[in-house]
């Protein structure tokens, strides 16, 4: 069963609606037509009032001036501030549900694509909150300019129109000439970045075998060569945008000189002279920031393109209601994930009942699937064939803060939350502190805990300095917390001594006397072996065999000895 998505992120869930773009037309068309009746204002005084020394009349237009700059500016700053409303819609709106997404992504992708999807709303945001997105509207106010002008003098207007294209051509040709160099030291400045952090990940290793220098002087070279291309760049951008603006006050010049010959002929006015300086820079300004915006713009819409992408494939699955149907236990019915590309599949229709008690090992050597099994048992993944249901709930088609409550997971790379070690185990800082001593206790950590400097209240996170076997330990906590109905554990042995593994066995144990379902992948399948009810073999290609330890507590559709 595929898994349910909505039809796509579209504008109008961020508040993007026709009434919106079109109030924003309408706002950007009142602010370029106060701009032009300013201009008309001042025309007018200079033409007439002043020669006139009417006092009155020189007072009236200095009033209507006022308004129509504060109208002006008024209208600009309602179209900023609607846009930057959508800049925050999508913050409030999309950033939790594309958290999600990432995270899905993350878990069928790989981590680094699933932290992309985050940056995409950033960029989202930063285009409707700068000018990039009314970049377009703009050009209202180009064309309006550029329409007086001709109604000024059609040899004006000419100029405007030549040089609106000419401010365009360069914008065009500063673009093809900077933007491959501009990407390329942006990605050259990147890669080192992540060499180096790379590189650094593991700081004892690197220290105790004294590759420091050796690492430093590597990436020092690889940074003083991105950071010269990045700074030649620059270079080149900075003298083209500075010829742009060279040509584009020779233009306004030659415009302001033209009408200077009229006004010499008689063919002007003072007022006429005044105007067509104002009146070229709003015909020119918006096609250069067309050009230097137009980044920023295609970038915003290609990563609107790409989250609605990401956000349509790895939305939330429609929760299904539970099969009442199924039997009691954990369900795996003919499950199979054959990822594209593959000439095999990974899991080939496993089918297979657990019982309330049984443990489970799964075992194979590596690459065969082993965590791609417990993902999708988890549902982690979609499988592309069948499906999993724990108690009749569809592990994929659920509601996951609740089915979650009801799963304890330990990964082969336990992960520790930032927090304290107390809200680690409880899953969140509100948990009762009785369930989360329960949960220590039952997994051997509690003493160890006990000695730790604050104890229960001691950092937890990435740099808390814990130890791998004291990480695995509060893991295997959280995983017990709550006293789950199936436990998955991926390789637990490793990393632990001989009194954790005791405390890991133990925690098995438990869960298989309450009526617990213990799902285990290993490589160390006498370890298991007395408490084992069943070992499900994987083999290439998707193959797989299951043998029963103990035939009455694990029933299967078709043979459990047969192979898949």
């Amino acid at each position: 069963m595929s898994a349910a998505t909505r039809p796509g992120l579209r504008l109008r869930d961020i508040g993007v609606t026709p009434g919106f773009v079109g109030t924003l037309v309408l706002l950007t068309t009142a602010s370029q037509m106060s701009f032009l009746a300013f201009l008309l204002v001042m025309k007018h005084v200079s033409d007439g009032v002043l020669d006139t020394h009417n006092t009155a009349t020189a007072i009236g237009f200095g009033v209507l001036f006022t308004a129509v700059v504060v109208l002006s500016g008024w209208y600009g700053h309602l179209r900023s501030a609607m846009l930057g409303a959508v800049a925050e819609r999508i913050g409030l709106t999309l950033r939790a549900e594309a958290l999600q997404a990432a995270v899905r992504n993350a878990v069928r992708t790989d981590t680094t694509k699933g932290a992309v999807v985050l940056r995409e709303i950033s960029r989202v945001q930063g285009l409707f909150a700068s000018r990039a997105a009314v970049m377009f509207l703009e050009l209202v106010g180009a064309v309006v300019a550029i329409a007086v002008m001709f109604g000024l003098d059609t040899g004006l207007g000419l100029i405007g129109l030549a040089g609106a294209a000419v401010v365009a051509g360069l914008g065009v040709l500063l673009h093809r000439a900077a933007g491959n160099r501009l990407r390329e030291s942006a990605e050259a400045m990147a890669e080192t970045a992540t060499e180096l952090s790379g590189q650094l990940a593991h700081p004892d290793l690197v220290r105790g075998l004294g590759l420091a220098p050796a690492t430093l002087a590597r990436w020092q070279h690889r940074y003083a060569a991105a950071l010269g291309k990045e700074e030649a760049t620059h270079r080149r951008v900075g003298a083209l945008e500075e010829i742009e603006k060279l040509v584009s006050e020779l233009l306004q010049m030659g415009a302001f000189l033209y009408v200077g010959a009229l006004l010499i002929d008689g063919s002007a006015t003072a007022g006429m002279l005044i105007s067509v300086y104002f009146l070229m820079s709003n015909a020119l300004h918006p096609f250069s920031h067309l050009t230097h915006s137009w980044e920023s713009w295609a970038g915003g819409v290609a990563a609107w393109g790409r989250l609605r992408q990401v956000m349509r494939r790895d939305a939330a699955p429609t929760v299904l209601p539970r099969d009442p149907e199924a039997p009691e236990g954990l369900l795996l019915q003919d499950v199979a994930f054959h990822p594209p590309g593959r000439p095999a599949p990974v899991i080939g229709g496993i089918t297979l009942h657990l019982p309330p008690g049984a443990v489970c090992t799964v075992e194979g050597r590596n690459g065969m699937g082993k965590s791609t099994l417990l993902r999708l048992t988890l549902g982690l993944l979609q499988p592309t064939g069948g499906r999993v249901l724990l108690d009749g709930q569809d592990s994929v088609h659920c509601d996951r803060e609740e089915f979650g409550g009801r799963i304890g997971y330990l990964p082969q790379d336990v992960q520790l939350l930032d927090g304290d070690v107390f809200a680690n185990i409880g899953r969140g800082p509100g948990a009762a502190a009785e369930a989360v001593v329960a949960a220590a206790r039952a997994a051997g950590a509690h003493e160890m805990i006990g000695h730790l400097p604050l104890g229960y209240q001691t950092p937890a996170g990435q740099t808390s300095g814990l130890s791998a076997g004291q990480r695995r330990l509060v893991g295997l906590a959280r995983a017990l917390f709550g006293d789950p109905r199936l436990l998955v554990l991926d390789e637990p042995e490793v990393g632990l001594d001989g009194a954790a593994r005791a405390a890991m066995r133990g925690a098995v144990e438990r869960t298989q006397a309450r009526g617990g379902i213990v799902l285990i992948v290993t490589h160390e399948p006498r370890t298991w072996a007395d408490l084992a009810d069943l070992r499900l073999i994987l083999g290439p290609g998707g193959t797989w065999q299951a043998q029963p330890q103990r035939p009455e507590a694990a029933t299967q559709e078709s043979d459990l000895a047969a192979v898949g």
